[in-house]
């Protein structure tokens, strides 16, 4: 079993409904649901530091699949979902 995060930003798991900042910190905040959560591997390096493993897998409502840390994710607001 993956260990638990450090940090735990409640129901943003596989499957929940969220708002995302897909391309950085200038980008627009859109709406997705988390595919896959890669708590296990953040940090490890997995062999390329070149590509850092991202948090949360989340495809977004116009079909685009994004990489996301903690910082650029939240769940979405029940009038969101």
């Amino acid at each position: 079993m993956p260990e638990t995060p450090k940090e735990n930003r409640g129901p943003i798991g596989p499957g929940a409904r969220v708002r995302v900042r897909a391309g950085g910190t200038r980008s627009a905040w859109v709406s997705g649901v988390v595919v896959d959560d890669y708590a296990a591997e953040v940090g490890t390096g997995a062999g390329h530091e070149w590509a850092p493993v991202r948090r949360r897998a989340v495809a977004t409502d116009d079909g685009t699949l994004v990489f996301v840390d903690d910082g650029a994710i939240e769940a979405a607001q029940a009038e969101e979902s």
